[in-house]
């Protein structure tokens, strides 16, 4: 292993850029993608320090209080789900390009799980043409959108 989190148990660590970034705005508006690749529903699911448990726990800062912010269905571009600056990365689940905030609605298991088949499904393609990532966005969209929808 080349890098670990420095804390256990953190939901994000690195962010990765794909060509879309993912943000609040997009899933609060609901926003339909031409690329769209899956559909989300889950709640913009914010943690952050709750200074009540501070007093009962000093330095315990993991006891968080929760904020959800409740959307509409959205989708999540294919575009998010490679690198803008990496040729050949494909990124799913907890990688994918996003805002700090998107992701607390991204992040959920279900949702990961699409975004793997998805990404499946694009490499199935890269391979059969010797295509990159984003050439799969740039010249085969219209085969691996009906991959999807078949």
């Amino acid at each position: 292993m080349a890098w670990v989190a420095y804390i256990g148990g953190k939901r994000e660590s690195r962010r990765l850029m794909g060509d879309h970034i993912l943000t609040q705005m997009d899933i609060q508006e609901g926003k339909m993608y031409p690329d769209a690749t899956v559909t989300a529903t889950w709640t913009i699911d914010l943690h952050f320090p709750d200074k009540k448990n501070s007093l009962y726990f000093p330095d315990e800062e993991f006891f968080a209080g929760t904020k959800h912010i409740r959307v509409a269905p959205y989708t999540i571009p294919y575009r998010s789900l490679y690198s803008r600056n990496i040729n050949n990365l494909f990124m799913a689940g907890r990688n994918i390009s996003t805002t700090h905030v998107a992701f607390g609605s991204t992040r959920v298991m279900r949702t990961c799980g699409m975004m793997g088949e998805v990404v499946g499904m694009a490499a199935s393609i890269a391979k059969k043409y010797q295509s990159s990532p984003r050439g799969v966005y740039e010249k085969y969209l219209s085969e691996f959108m009906r991959m999807i929808k078949d």
